[in-house]
């Protein structure tokens, strides 16, 4: 950082310098989410053991078919995917049919923040590692955007947590050890 020496005070920056450092603060990896208040009142934890046991009931089903245990985790992974992809689809052309601009427009930013997620996915079977990263950055781009939006527009949709709290669990799910029945 440069200074005048004589005034002791910073030397002035360009229009596009200043402009470079603001956009550098709102960039996502800067981003850390407050705390939900449902996280406090342990809500979330409950949702999210109910989610940790629909995914072990998926899971097992899915190796009762025959595919290994890497594999079903990833395919249960893609299962959720789609079903998000598929609520937040089907809540967008409700909330256009019915007019309501803003809660659609709420809808395509989270539609567009877990394509990755649905893109990826189905392209590395049995990849846990790469499942877990690909769902965490999911997560974290559909923490970011429902803030940004919310920081934009006070105007919040339960769609945005919800899919959050399910990301959790799915992430929880895909890094836990394998569980051996005794």
């Amino acid at each position: 950082m440069s200074a005048d020496i004589l005034t002791l005070r910073p030397a002035p920056i360009s229009q596009a310098e200043a402009a470079r450092r603001r956009a550098m603060l709102l960039h996502p990896s800067n981003f850390t989410p407050a705390p939900s208040p449902a996280l406090e009142t342990g809500e979330t934890a409950k949702v999210v053991e109910k989610l940790a046991n629909r995914f072990s009931c998926l899971h097992e089903k899915l190796m009762e078919c025959g595919l290994a245990a890497g594999e079903a985790r990833t395919e249960v992974a893609q299962t959720v995917a789609r079903e998000i992809w598929d609520g937040f689809a089907s809540q967008l052309r409700a909330y256009r049919a019915a007019g309501q601009q803003m809660d659609a427009n709420v809808l395509a930013v989270a539609l567009a923040s877990i394509q990755c997620m649905t893109r990826a996915l189905p392209r590395h079977p049995g990849d846990l590692g790469f499942a877990s990263r690909t769902v965490s950055a999911a997560r974290r781009r559909l923490q970011y955007n429902g803030g940004l939006l919310h920081r934009l527009h006070p105007h919040r949709n339960p769609a945005f947590h919800d899919a959050v709290t399910t990301l959790e669990a799915l992430e929880a799910f895909l890094t836990c050890p394998q569980q051996k029945a005794a």
